[in-house]
């Protein structure tokens, strides 16, 4: 008999003597003592009249430690909390660890302004050298940051001031979104469930009335709290506007830009290849919508899926059909996946009091990593994991690395989680002959697709108007519902009545602190993933090892300069992401042949 696969993760072993959150203390502690000395040998550092490079790399090398130590124990910290959001330590964990994030922040700060005071000729020889080499590019990247940032003093108290501002919003966000309950009816019983739970029902319920009870069951609990959401998200967005005022920065996008290390014309490219696709991504949902017999659609029917998978999908096949796709592609991630999970390292239960959502967490002292989601027992779930396993496996090839070559950027961080979520999905839908099974598959995949190229664009546009209209003053819930309900028009207009006007309350990116306009990048990664499997299909004979190194390069290297090195691409031209769509446009088309039947 093959025993059960576990579905639920080890913490433990992540700080052997230290089991609970609230028992970190000396942890805590050292952490607060390594950024004290590191500090102070900076300081002394600057204030030398004779400055050696030894001591600025001995600085630099506690800098990475202090990284990586702050870095698993944030995580860390975010993982307790997510397995049991009732858990107060772990509540207060996650705020000791936003002080520490400030102190880090602050030594960051000085160790720019220390970049930016080398003399140019002495900077191009430190940054050549052996210790240095592998750091040169996020060396570089901090230099120049530093010539669009106030002076150290002021940079210092933003970071301060952002524990109880720009990050405390975020985290009061995610404590009114955890405690929101909604009330829907399930298995023939009124239950009170998270705002997460809700909205599974209204895509996955039994039937269309069910589905259309629980939409109109989280409107009337979103109505109820959408002034003070609203408060929360223009404090973000103010908060981080009043920053942007005093750097002097008129673009917007700026840190966005930074962040994803990418530059604001491929992303212009970018969104004009996706527009050119409009027409044929309505014709799709038009299509799902006849299938399905709708003639006045709602929000959640978008999502709903016209043709049913039979029987579920439970953990141990996820289980092995990832592993099997995995090893496919190469031993080496095969062997990775296998290892994940013997060693526990995913916590997939359904149960009470989890946060919703999934996520990977890695813990570079322990080169590990740890994978949160609900699993339902679903081929989306199965992706869902596939995908959280391609950030693990990214987390993976990086840990080798030195801390500051790690740092990759928000939208290369999508590539392998997409890159995986296309292997399996691929082999799931080319194994299925049955055609009622394949068109779930398809759509499926084309749902997922768009969620990318439609749903995270348009609330990108959305996030520029309002924070556009923010400079102006505060918006009210009503202007932000109008807002949003302009922008989906755009596509869905005269396909859809009943928009989904209250996104804005529960998509969590919308209240980042840490990453400004935190939709985008997913769509970046999504498609530069589509090109990198793309030529992963055209040129298989040693692609493996390839694309390990492009991961491993994601610290350092733009995503115009991995397109270039990588896929002999320019990604600042339409044609690279018109190209990236072809994957998503022949499932469509395939899909539109499919149902011919119900287009007349």
């Amino acid at each position: 008999m093959e025993q059960k696969t576990a579905q639920t993760w080890n913490l433990t072993s992540l700080y052997p003597e230290t089991s609970k959150p609230n028992e970190l203390k000396a942890i805590l502690t050292n952490l607060r003592n390594t950024f004290q000395q590191a500090t102070v040998q900076l300081q002394n550092y600057r204030q030398m009249d004779e400055q050696d490079t030894d001591s600025l790399l001995k600085i630099i090398d506690q800098f990475q430690y202090a990284l990586l130590n702050w870095e698993q124990l944030d995580d860390y910290a975010i993982c307790a909390y997510a397995e049991n959001v009732t858990d107060q330590s772990a509540i207060v964990l996650m705020d000791e660890s936003a002080v520490l994030k400030a102190k880090l922040v602050s030594l960051q700060i000085e160790l720019d302004q220390t970049f930016a005071e080398f003399p140019e000729e002495a900077w191009e020889e430190f940054v050549a050298s052996e210790h240095v080499e592998a750091l040169s590019f996020y060396l570089n990247e901090r230099r120049q940051m530093v010539k669009d940032r106030l002076p150290v003093e002021l940079e210092r108290l933003i970071g301060a001031l952002s524990v109880n501002g720009l990050s405390g919003w975020d985290q009061q966000h995610e404590l009114m979104l955890t405690k929101l309950r909604v009330p829907i009816e399930i298995d023939d019983e009124k239950q009170m469930v998270t705002i997460g739970r809700a909205l599974n029902e209204t895509v996955n319920g039994k039937d269309r009335d069910s589905r259309e009870q629980a939409a109109e069951a989280v409107a009337e609990t979103c109505e109820a709290e959408a002034d003070a959401f609203a408060t929360v998200l223009n404090r973000v967005a103010g908060s981080r506007l009043d920053i942007y005022k005093q750097r002097g920065w008129d673009n917007k996008l700026n840190e966005t830009l930074e962040q994803n290390r990418i530059q604001e014309v491929s992303i212009t490219a970018m969104l004009t290849a996706i527009d050119g696709n409009r027409e044929l991504y309505r014709a799709y949902i038009e299509r799902k919508l006849k299938v399905m017999g709708l003639e006045k659609a709602s929000w959640f029917d978008l999502e709903s899926p016209a043709f049913s998978l039979s029987g579920k999908v439970d953990f141990t096949i996820a289980k092995t059909t990832i592993s099997k796709q995995f090893h496919q592609f190469s031993e080496k991630l095969g062997s990775f996946a296998d290892r994940a999970f013997e060693e526990d390292w995913i916590d997939s239960e359904n149960r009470p009091d989890k946060a919703e959502g999934g996520f990977c967490a890695s813990m570079p002292l322990a080169k590990e990593s740890r994978i949160f989601l609900t699993y339902r027992d679903t081929y989306q779930d199965l992706i869902t994991l596939a995908h959280e396993l391609g950030h693990a496996y990214h987390n993976y090839i990086l840990h080798d690395e030195p801390a500051l070559a790690q740092q990759k950027g928000t939208s290369v961080a999508e590539t392998a989680s997409t890159f995986m979520e296309n292997l399996v999905l691929d082999a799931v839908i080319e194994r299925t002959k049955d055609e009622n099974e394949r068109l779930a598959m398809l759509e499926m995949k084309i749902r997922d697709g768009l969620k990318y190229v439609v749903t995270v664009p348009n609330m990108f546009r959305f996030e520029q108007k309002f924070y556009d209209q923010r400079t102006d003053g505060m918006i009210s819930a009503q202007e932000i519902k109008t807002l949003i309900a302009d922008v989906e028009n755009e596509i869905y207009g005269g396909l859809v009545d009943d928009l989904a006007v209250y996104k804005w309350m529960y998509i969590s990116h919308f209240y980042d602190a840490e990453r400004a306009f935190y939709n985008i990048p997913y769509t970046i990664g999504y498609l530069f993933s589509n090109g990198v499997y793309e030529l992963a299909k055209k040129q298989p004979v040693g692609f493996p090892e390839r694309y390990d190194t492009l991961l491993r390069d994601s610290g350092k290297m733009t995503v115009e300069q991995l397109g270039e090195s990588y896929l002999g691409a320019d990604i600042t031209q339409v044609k690279f992401w018109r190209d990236a769509q072809n994957s998503l446009t022949l499932a469509i088309e395939e899909y539109l042949e499919l149902t011919e039947q119900y287009a007349r």
